[in-house]
């Protein structure tokens, strides 16, 4: 039972992520890790795209590891762990995405009120 109700909540923040609207708001210290881990994920939607879902994953991992900060890859491992049935990580990436978003979001928002 217990499993039953991951795989639902998988599904629905699965669902939830992948209809809201995609927003950049990503900003890099460093341009060369930034060229990097683009050329990754780019990469890698190419192989998902094409069902090669474990190779995708690889690639995944690289840009993260190139630019820890660059959000869309934690979205792709997600939706490729999904597509393997290994709900455990594709629940475990998809939260990581959501918890850099809402920090990167807290902190455009934060606004110091010095007079």
């Amino acid at each position: 039972m217990r499993k039953v109700h991951s795989c639902l909540f998988l599904i629905f923040l699965l669902a939830a992520t992948g209809c809201a609207p995609s927003q950049s708001y990503y900003i890099s210290v460093n341009p060369q890790s930034t060229d990097e881990a683009i050329a990754y994920y780019t990469s890698g939607l190419t192989l998902a795209s094409q069902g090669m879902h474990r190779d995708a994953i690889d690639q995944f991992k690289k840009a993260v590891a190139a630019d820890p900060f660059f959000t869309e890859p934690y979205l792709s491992l997600s939706k490729s762990y999904y597509a393997i049935n290994n709900y455990d990580f594709a629940l475990y990436y998809n939260i990581k995405h959501y918890e850099i978003e809402v920090a990167r979001d807290y902190t455009y928002n934060f606004r110091l009120d010095v007079d």
